[in-house]
């Protein structure tokens, strides 16, 4: 699988109030300024995988990001009242509920095992199908749920208020950590069936957690205040030091840059410090050391299709020739402007510092600027001596629809002709609500084509396993 390194960024944060020493704690109390560029802010745990619902979206399993750096991504048992048991077929995940985590008002009762059934339903809403369905699939009778054939998920039980057990298809070494993502978050459900799944509960969402929802006034603000049912005894992984939590949407680079510059705001969620700002930043001898560049994440990678029905790419000489074919710098180049020189070229699905990143190359070229001969060659061996077409889908719009020239040219430079379909890119490619028209499956027949138009390869901003590259940010 071809895939590239470009950048997003995460900027350091502080709250508001009196200068303090990093090292330390700090008082109780304030606000905490975050900024975002990105106007598309969804609360809705269900339809949100955005960097703000820890606060206020509990889960059975978190991460302790106060504990030893070498633990940050171990789960460890948030709302579950210690380690699942596991049968020995490691298939079934029984959970004990820890006792005294509450809702926010107006729902104001303690969290069940049957609110974490709900939010796993709501997943598979009709009208607003969720991302974590990738990961809910996993658990018995979801997909038949999902598919209209069973009026519940057959792996979930609460046999008691406190008791939740839940069953996979097979056993799955990461589950855990699945768990702790937002998805999996409990939802109260007799008070989340007055709200359709998405935008319309977005402004109604009920904490969990040290914090609820206060404001909600979509593309614009969002303000979090504290959840007065919340007991920090009941809650081994928040600290929860300041009062409010107030995210402010849609606002420029520069703007975020200059806020935090002077200390009008905390946090950026989804910007880094401008090119232009660096040298200056650089030579300032007190701001100098507020500024870091740090690894940010993100992957840009090709997906092939593989199924037998997909046509000639699901013959994996075809597909290795593809990633032979790559000009992974022109790739880069095209994407990142100014930045490329900062891109890492990835040969990896995991980046480096991923648990399990061993580095290596299975398909090295020079300079990797492409290989045609060797593209050319497993093109003849596969039965293509004289190069084919290959459907291609991109967005028509947007940063990434420069890539699509580098792809092509380089894939034409080994006798693979692009057939071209785009799609409509509607969001910035920032954390929060995804809300873009992604192309479909490279694996899989595209709904909107032709009968008979295989879709073959394609390309996507994003995946769960993220290459790494570098961005500045400056802490407050």
């Amino acid at each position: 699988m071809a895939c590239l390194a470009l950048g997003l960024a995460l900027l350091g944060a502080s709250c508001s109030g009196q200068p303090r020493d990093p090292s330390a704690d700090g008082a109780p109390g304030g606000t905490l300024r975050v900024l975002s560029s990105d106007p598309f802010f969804g609360l809705d745990t269900a339809d949100n995988y955005g960097p703000i619902t820890r606060p206020y979206a509990r889960t059975l399993y978190g991460y302790n990001l106060a504990g030893p750096p070498d633990q940050a991504t171990v789960p460890v048992p948030d709302i579950a009242n210690g380690p699942a048991q596991l049968s020995p077929d490691r298939r079934t995940y029984t959970f004990t509920l820890r006792p005294g985590v509450r809702y926010a008002p107006p729902v104001n009762r303690e969290v069940t095992s049957r609110d974490f059934i709900t939010a796993i339903e709501r997943l598979y809403d009709k009208q607003t199908p969720s991302y974590g369905q990738q990961y809910a699939d996993l658990i018995g009778g979801a997909a038949a749920f999902g598919a209209g054939k069973a009026n519940r998920i057959s792996g979930l039980a609460a046999p008691d208020a406190r008791t939740l057990t839940i069953t996979l298809d097979q056993p799955a070494e990461d589950f855990l950590s699945i768990l702790a993502l937002s998805f999996f978050a409990p939802v109260p459900g007799e008070y989340a069936a007055s709200y359709a799944v998405g935008d319309n509960y977005d402004g109604h969402v009920v904490g969990s957690g040290p914090y609820t929802l206060d404001t909600y006034d979509p593309g614009r603000t969002v303000a979090l205040v504290r959840n007065p049912n919340w007991d920090p005894a009941t809650d081994p992984l928040r600290k929860a030091r300041v009062d409010r939590i107030e995210v402010k949407l849609g606002i420029g680079t520069a703007s975020i840059q200059k806020a935090i510059e002077q200390e009008e705001a905390d946090l950026s969620l989804d910007s880094h410090v401008p090119q232009a700002r660096l040298a200056t930043l650089r030579a300032d001898p007190e701001r100098s050391r507020r500024l870091s560049v740090n690894p940010t994440g993100n992957l840009l990678l090709l997906v092939l299709g593989t199924h037998r029905q997909a046509g000639a790419i699901a013959d994996v000489r075809v597909r290795q020739a593809v990633n032979y074919a790559v000009d992974k710098v022109a790739y880069r180049d095209a994407v990142a402007g100014a930045l490329a020189p900062n891109g890492e070229l990835a040969s990896t699905i995991l980046a480096p510092g991923s648990l399990g990143y061993q580095p290596y190359d299975l398909y090295p070229t020079p300079g990797s600027r492409g290989d045609p001969a060797k593209a050319r060659a497993l093109l003849a061996e596969a039965g293509y001596p004289n190069g084919l077409t290959l459907s291609f889908v991109t967005f028509g719009s947007g940063q990434y629809a420069a890539t699509r020239k580098p792809i092509e040219a380089s894939l034409k430079r080994a006798g693979i002709i692009l057939k071209v379909k785009t799609y409509t890119h509607t969001q910035g490619e920032t954390s929060g609500r995804s809300r873009w028209r992604s192309p479909p499956s490279a694996s899989s027949t595209s709904s909107g084509s032709p009968p008979g138009d295989r879709t073959t390869l394609g390309t996507t901003p994003a995946s769960r396993s993220c290459r790494s590259t570098t961005a500045a940010s400056i802490r407050r």
